[in-house]
C-alpha cells in the first residue's frame, strides 16, 4: 500500500501543480489582454488629442500645414487593434462616435474656407467625443482587470 499511496500522491500533487500552472498562465494572459486594451485607447486620446492641437495651431496660431502632417494611418492602425480587442458595446460605441466626429471635422477642416457657426459644431461634437472615449475605456479596462 505504501508504493501506491506515493504514486497516487506523486500524481495527485503533479496534477495540482499542472492546474495552478494553468490557472497561472490564464491570468497573465487576461492581465496582458487588459495592458494591450488600455495601450490602444490610450493611444487613440493621444492622437485626436494630437489632431485637435494640430487644428487649434492652423486656426490660432496661424501655422501652416500642421494638419496634413498628422498621422491618421496610426490612429486607424490603434482603432483597427482595439475593436480586435474588445467586445465592450460602450467602447466600442465610443470609438464609433469619436471616429466618425474627427471624420467630419478633418473633412471639414479640410475644405479650407471655415464657418464659425459649422466649425464650432463640429469642434465641440469632436472635443465632447474625447472624454466619452476615455471614460469608455477606462471602464473596459477596469471591468477586464476585475476579470482576470
Amino acid at each position: 500500500m505504501g508504493v501506491w499511496g506515493t504514486l497516487l500522491a506523486t500524481a495527485v500533487g503533479a496534477a495540482i501543480a499542472l492546474l495552478g500552472q494553468r490557472l497561472m498562465k490564464r491570468a497573465e494572459d487576461r492581465v496582458r489582454l487588459s495592458e494591450l486594451l488600455m495601450e490602444q485607447c490610450a493611444l487613440i486620446a493621444a492622437s485626436v488629442t494630437d489632431f485637435e492641437d494640430r487644428i487649434w495651431e492652423e486656426r490660432v496660431l496661424g501655422m501652416d500645414d500642421r494638419v496634413s502632417g498628422y498621422d491618421l494611418p496610426a490612429h486607424v492602425l490603434a482603432s483597427v487593434r482595439l475593436r480586435i480587442l474588445t467586445r465592450d458595446a460602450a467602447l466600442l460605441a465610443a470609438l464609433a462616435e469619436l471616429n466618425t466626429a474627427g471624420k467630419e471635422l478633418g473633412s471639414y477642416w479640410r475644405q479650407g474656407h471655415v464657418d464659425d457657426e459649422s466649425y464650432a459644431r463640429l469642434w465641440e461634437r469632436h472635443h465632447k467625443a474625447i472624454p466619452a472615449f476615455i471614460n469608455a475605456s477606462g471602464e473596459a479596462v477596469r471591468r477586464r482587470l476585475a476579470s482576470a
